[in-house]
């Protein structure tokens, strides 16, 4: 059977209609980035309301008006959504800047990212994620391994970074970078430990934060210039 003109023309305009429809349908690069966005905000927001057992995947996709399926294809499952959620924390803390490159004397450059590091550990969320680690790191292993593994990256590599860099500028020698960044980690945010038994963050002026920051950065300088890692290591595990 030969078509008319006029069913050509008709079938031409359903195919252009639907052609026009496929991509207004399809999400732009910036629509799929606040789409994701949003995924992992409230992800976050019920894992730090909920805690990590409560908050399962079919919680998770009514809340953010999206298909278990969606998840699944794009993180694999709980574990691969709460990897992308630390991170998104940790990018939205600028914790990547603490491996920064500048030329600051010792003293300040540490001085600095101690107050990055106070003000991130003192966050809502912060305090909230290690609050759900304390509470159920032994019951969720998955939970624990995606806590240690997101602290290495996102706060103890770029401090070992930045360290390395100090010692190829000649400020620091005799130095274990890993190590010393561990324990400066560990001396900005012990507080975490008595927040996660009381639930409270607390209440530090201004100048009471300048003042522990001055003392922790002060106290690794002159540890580090004056005896190298080893007797700062000794030091520490001895207090």
């Amino acid at each position: 059977m030969i078509a008319s003109l006029g069913d050509v023309g008709q079938e031409s305009a359903m195919i252009a209609a639907q052609k026009s429809r496929s991509r207004a349908g399809r999400p732009k690069v910036e629509e799929l980035a606040e789409r994701t966005d949003a995924l992992l905000a409230t992800t976050e927001a019920l894992l730090i309301k909920l805690g990590y057992e409560r908050t399962t995947l079919n919680v998770i996709a009514k809340e953010a008006g999206v298909s278990k399926q969606t998840i699944y294809a794009k993180y694999g499952g709980k574990p691969g959504l709460l990897r992308a959620v630390l991170q998104r924390a940790s990018e939205n803390s600028s914790s990547a800047s603490l491996a920064a490159e500048d030329d600051l004397p010792l003293y300040e450059g540490l001085l600095e990212r101690v107050r990055r590091l106070i003000n991130i550990f003192r966050s809502e969320n912060a305090v909230g994620i290690v609050m759900i680690s304390v509470r159920e790191g032994r019951k969720f292993p998955e939970f624990r391994d995606e806590m240690l593994r997101s602290r290495e990256q996102n706060l103890l590599a770029p401090l070992r970074h930045y360290l390395e860099h100090l010692r190829a500028r000649g400020l620091i020698k005799n130095v274990d970078c890993g190590r010393v960044a561990s324990m400066l980690l560990w001396s900005v945010s012990e507080e975490l430990l008595e927040v996660a038994a009381t639930g409270v963050v607390p209440a530090l002026t201004v100048q009471q934060i300048e003042a522990k920051a001055a003392f922790i950065a002060g106290f690794y300088r002159d540890a580090i210039t004056r005896f190298g890692s080893g007797p700062l290591i000794a030091a520490v595990q001895s207090d």
